[in-house]
């Protein structure tokens, strides 16, 4: 079985609702199990949040695009802009031994992002970042 979503956002935080209505609604259609949807969705709100945040050096409108496919017992999600480049797997693991007022800010959203995803994937196309998730869903669970 093969299944797909396709959103385009524009750069504005209030779009983040219905990104995550729109995931969740597909997920249910799609069997996909409720911890899985909710990874899924932690996920690309940081991803999508971050991208809307620092993303353009511009306040004009911009577009995002996220695109969640299934294939067999695997999703894969990708998200596109034309943001500045920025690939997120080089931004070096936080220390999260050390203190919190010796902490540098941020980093901690990507490094959630690494932990709760099977596999991420960076590459610039055509002047766009392309950022490529994947997560293995377990077996099947009530969405009860």
């Amino acid at each position: 079985m093969e299944s797909w979503l396709s959103l385009v956002l524009r750069n504005d935080l209030s779009e983040l609702e219905r990104m995550a209505q729109a995931v969740s609604a597909w997920c249910e259609g799609n069997s996909v199990p409720a911890d899985t949807e909710f990874q899924v969705n932690l996920a690309l709100d940081e991803i999508v949040s971050n991208i809307m945040r620092y993303g353009w050096k511009d306040k004009g409108e911009h577009q995002i695009q996220v695109r969640v496919y299934r294939l067999e017992s695997e999703l894969t999600v990708e998200v596109e802009d034309d943001a500045v480049p920025f690939n997120p797997l080089e931004v070096p693991a936080p220390d999260i031994a050390r203190p919190l007022e010796d902490r540098s800010i941020g980093g901690l959203g990507i490094h959630l992002v690494r932990q709760i995803m099977d596999s991420l994937a960076y590459r610039r196309h055509d002047g766009n970042n392309l950022l490529s998730m994947k997560k293995k869903m377990g077996g099947v669970q009530s969405r009860a």
